[in-house]
């Protein structure tokens, strides 16, 4: 079980409070986030941020993915303004799928770009009449000569509206085989069509429905799977596996959002008055403080825990689901605690934590619902299915 951090991670977790503090702050007074953020934006941004990228990844074991570190960013990041963290975090998506699983020419092809903000990025699953079973996913390739023909609609799909990538996953059709594959898709190369979802929260964050109609893929850009069942049993593995990997990261981020709105209590606790004494000196308030602060830190340990063993290469879809739902729920119920503590304040839009509310609302939901997670545990626990 994780327990500590290396200091090449602690280094990161400095290095990370101080980026949040120096860069993504400023942004506030720059952009509106309560609209989403175009492609021009976030590249602008990326074009800002990416010195202080570089500095934060010379904490990275070199070669390899710190997924600890990776933890350790989207917590304090996502302390400072989800919508944005959202957006780059997603964008990155292809690049770890690339490194992962991808033929090295596409590594090198498309790696590069990703990480520099010159390609925003999208990892595309969801269909209209499926969710948390990509096996049973519509949106087809079919195979013709040198390319595939996608044809399908892809829909709650992150980033989607603002993608120059799409990393699909699709049934693929070549001759009498099928099989579930994970393709890039270069937007420029092999245009898409999208429309913006608007949503309860995270206001900046893009959220769209793809339309593949047609669309001309090269064969050369199958990431994995897409060779009949052989192919397909490996197209799964990759998607489970970035599903261990987006469900723990998003447990960190709920983790970041919720000690921001303990903070926010803390510091509010200690500065209101009524009934002639400061707020944090009625009982009630300090058993909510408690009982906030003893979430957030289990929450945090499950994640680690499911971090670390990704770091080691075990299975853990049992214990990432267990972070994923655990922590989603927990930083709904910490955000909303925090609200009832600014009381009215909580309700105004000019304190905060009613936006962290709602940002936290979105997380229990993606990547797979909270009940999805709680039977995944249960399945691995009891070796029994709930499904047919």
């Amino acid at each position: 079980m994780f327990v500590d951090y290396t200091e090449e991670q602690m280094m990161v977790r400095e290095m990370a409070r101080e980026f949040a503090r120096a860069e993504l702050l400023p942004l506030e007074d720059d952009y509106d986030f309560q609209v989403p953020l175009t492609n021009a934006a976030v590249k602008e941004i990326w074009g800002r941020l990416e010195p202080a990228f570089r500095r934060i990844a010379d904490g990275f074991e070199p070669g390899d993915i710190d997924y600890v570190s990776l933890g350790i960013l989207a917590e304090e990041l996502f302390k400072v303004n989800p919508s944005l963290c959202c957006v780059l975090a997603i964008s990155a998506a292809p690049a770890m799928m690339l490194h992962l699983f991808a033929p090295d020419e596409l590594k090198e092809e498309f790696i590069g770009p990703v990480l520099a903000g010159e390609k925003i990025g999208c990892f595309a699953i969801t269909e209209p009449d499926v969710g948390s079973n990509p096996a049973g996913v519509e949106c087809t390739a079919v195979a013709e000569g040198d390319h595939y023909v996608v044809n399908g609609t892809k829909t709650w799909i992150s980033n989607g509206d603002i993608s120059d990538l799409t990393v699909l996953v699709l049934r693929v059709k070549n001759g009498d085989e099928q099989s579930i594959g994970i393709l890039l898709v270069d937007r420029e190369v092999s245009p898409y069509e999208s429309r913006e979802l608007p949503h309860l929260g995270l206001k900046a964050f893009p959220t769209s429905e793809l339309f593949f109609t047609d669309c001309g893929v090269p064969k050369r850009n199958m990431v994995v799977g897409g060779d009949g069942a052989a192919g397909s049993s490996e197209g799964l593995k990759a998607v489970f596996r970035g599903f261990e990997v987006m469900r723990t990261i998003m447990a960190l981020g709920s983790v970041g959002m919720a000690q921001a709105a303990l903070d926010h209590s803390i510091t509010y606790a200690k500065q209101r008055k009524q009934w002639g004494k400061l707020i944090g000196e009625h009982q009630m308030i300090q058993e909510m403080i408690c009982d906030m602060s003893t979430s957030v830190d289990c929450a945090r340990l499950l994640a680690y825990r499911a971090l670390s063993m990704l770091q080691q290469g075990k299975r853990c879809d049992r214990e990432t689901s267990m972070a994923k739902f655990f922590a989603t729920e927990m930083a709904v119920e910490v955000t909303s605690k925090a609200i009832q503590i600014h009381g009215a304040n909580g309700l105004s839009e000019e304190f905060g934590v009613e936006r962290l509310w709602r940002d936290a609302r979105m997380f229990t939901i993606p990547d797979g619902t909270t009940q999805m997670q709680k039977l995944i545990v249960a399945r691995d626990l009891l070796k029994l299915s709930a499904f047919c």
